[in-house]
């Protein structure tokens, strides 16, 4: 950030760009990126088998465009030096490395929509990591999101969802209406359900 902060700094002060403007510096941001994805592929990878877990759980965000923030915002920037398919794939060839696997579910959806059934999450203005639950309740919504696409691999393995779409399979709904996607609750509700019938 600090680097990309330098190159918008120094390209203000510049009245035309020109060809290969800051390549030196771009490639150090490269650099800097790819020694982030490495270290935090190891971490994750490192964390999971510590846990004895032989898989980990991806959204699956290929062809993924960043869409938060206003035209040529650090925000916007910011997404688009994100290396998030480098992150997958590395964490992808460690699992195989240790004999475990990635599994990729479907991302629309699972850090706007709260974990708990409530509905439909909203952002913090200034503070976008802050979601606010329709219950009224604030969390984490990256750990919300975690939630959710942990829930969507477990829904598809337990056959409550087609994986593809991330919406829960059945129940009857009007026309047009969309089917709430898979959250942490649909697990919830599918656990309370044989307990429903035994009473």
């Amino acid at each position: 950030d600090k680097r990309a902060a330098m190159i918008r700094g120094k390209a203000r002060k510049t009245g035309k760009l020109s060809k290969g403007f800051g390549r030196t510096w771009y490639r150090k941001v490269q650099r800097i990126n790819e020694n982030m994805a490495q270290q935090t592929s190891r971490q994750l990878v490192d964390f999971a088998l510590a846990e004895g877990a032989d898989m980990i759980v991806l959204e699956d965000l290929k062809g993924w465009r960043p869409k938060a923030g206003k035209k040529r915002s650090s925000l916007r920037q910011r997404f688009h030096q994100w290396l998030h398919r480098r992150l997958a794939t590395l964490i992808e060839h460690k699992m195989k490395e240790a004999g475990g696997k990635v599994v990729y579910v479907y991302a629309r959806g699972t850090s706007s929509w709260a974990f708990d059934g409530s509905g439909r999450v909203k952002r913090h203005k200034t503070q976008y990591e802050l979601a606010t639950f329709q219950s009224g309740k604030q969390y984490n919504a990256d750990l919300s999101a975690s939630y959710n696409i942990g829930a969507r691999y477990w829904a598809w393995k337990r056959k409550l969802t087609r994986r593809k779409d991330g919406q829960a399979s059945g129940g009857k709904r009007s026309p047009g209406s969309p089917r709430m996607p898979v959250t942490l609750s649909t697990l919830w509700r599918s656990d309370e359900a044989p307990n429903q019938c035994a009473a």
